[in-house]
């Protein structure tokens, strides 16, 4: 283990990394209990399946328009202690979801657990841009991502805790691990931005480049390749945000899935996702290291095209087996695309407006959210199969688009690069 650390931090201390997937990997809990358990939650509180979908999505679509007032605020102060800050919020919010009397105060729980969590986006992905060397970024990136499929695996627990104690209980001790990292996030130091880049020019710069809001978005949107990636990210985000509900309720309407059934179908994609972690960044690296940045771009487009193929050989199949080793295709779809992304926006961004490049992202990914109540209607109406069969073409779709962004990486990365000199 200490030799894979070293060979994916390039010697630079590991201790930021464990921190931050340890902290990446307790937020999944609550997120997965959240999918695994909805049928359990919906019933509770007299929902439907559309009902319980729009609670995930008001939650889901807050804490994602949270993200750029986030990445801005991550852009001038220190990242360290807005990340948490983050975790204290997520932990508190979660204790909430157990406590909640009615659909409203679910729906408020749910928006401040979606806050907290949403600040490890923009935030971690910056502090570990800068902590360590450009050519280590996939291999950096695919094990704080691992935290998400490793998390995942909670779904088994949370499938079987849910047969002997109410869905309550199983939230009311999800927040524990949260409150015991803390102590060990507040003790890593504060990187400076731009550090991997050049650290003696970082250190010299760090707290004078500053941009406001709306010169960081004119330095973003002026970029090619951002622009063409977030094209297909509102799909992606339907696939990331709110798909592990979708399933949930296909395999218990289709197929009748309990709670168990269901956390054993949501583990099979986290170990499609690790998978594809793992090829996602050998792939990511070789291609950095080769000095060919722009096959990050046709990697990330071809991954996301993949989860929509995956997901249609799932509703496609007629027995629950082959449905879950589709969905595990699909896991590994979402696993490799993650690795190229986040290089690629690290690569392709000025370094003082880092945090907003990741937080834009995200606001994309959360304008696909949106659709999710209808898609979930669209379930209850004309079957599961119908409405898991329309998003995988959107993926499709999604993914061709964000493989043309490769014919303007190589420009936009020494743009990047030639930013950071002249700040």
């Amino acid at each position: 283990m200490r030799r894979r650390l070293v060979a994916a931090t390039g010697g630079v201390s590991a201790a930021p990394l464990l921190v931050l997937f340890a902290l990446n990997l307790v937020d999944e809990f609550d997120r997965v209990a959240f999918g695994v358990l909805s049928p359990e939650i919906r019933d509770t509180f007299g929902l439907s399946d559309s009902g319980i979908v729009a609670v995930g999505s008001i939650a889901g679509v807050t804490s994602l328009l949270a993200a750029l007032p986030i990445g801005v605020l991550a852009d001038r102060v220190r990242r360290v202690r807005l990340a948490a800050v983050g975790a204290a919020t997520w932990g508190g919010f979660t204790i909430l979801t157990a406590l909640s009397p009615s659909t409203a105060v679910l729906t408020v729980a749910r928006m401040g657990a979606g806050i907290g969590r949403i600040v490890n986006e923009p935030v971690h992905a910056s502090l570990l841009t800068d902590f360590y060397p450009p050519t280590h970024h996939p291999r950096v990136f695919a094990m704080h991502r691992l935290a998400n499929p490793i998390g995942l695996g909670s779904a088994l627990v949370v499938g079987l805790l849910a047969t002997f104690f109410d869905w309550r209980w199983v939230f009311a001790s999800l927040c524990i691990p949260t409150f015991l990292l803390l102590p060990f996030l507040l003790r890593l130091r504060e990187p400076a931005r731009g550090e991997s880049i050049d650290r003696a020019a970082a250190l010299a710069a760090d707290g004078r480049a500053r941009s406001g809001f709306l010169e960081a978005r004119r330095v973003l949107f002026a970029i090619a390749t951002l622009r063409r990636l977030w094209v297909g990210l509102p799909v992606v985000g339907i696939a990331l945000i709110t798909l592990p509900q979708l399933i949930s309720l296909f395999f218990e309407r289709v197929y009748g899935y309990g709670p168990t059934g269901r956390g054993m179908v949501t583990f099979l994609s986290g170990v499609g996702i690790v998978i594809g972690l793992g090829l996602g960044q050998r792939l990511a690296t070789r291609a950095l290291v080769a000095g060919r940045p722009e096959r990050l771009a046709t990697y990330d487009g071809s991954a996301i095209l993949a989860i929509g193929v995956a997901l249609l050989g799932l509703v496609l199949s007629p027995w629950a087996p082959l449905s879950a080793a589709f969905y595990l295709l699909a896991g590994i779809g979402v696993g490799c695309y993650q690795p190229n992304y986040f290089s690629l926006v690290a690569l392709v961004s000025p370094a003082r407006v880092r945090a907003q490049a990741y937080a834009w992202a995200i606001l994309w990914l959360g304008v696909g959210a949106f659709a999710a109540p209808l898609l979930a209607g669209l379930g209850e109406s004309a079957g599961y199969r119908v409405a898991i069969g329309t998003l995988a073409a959107t993926l499709v779709a999604g993914g061709a688009v964000a493989t043309t962004a490769r014919r303007t990486v190589r420009a936009d990365a020494e743009a990047a690069r030639a930013d950071f000199v002249q700040t």
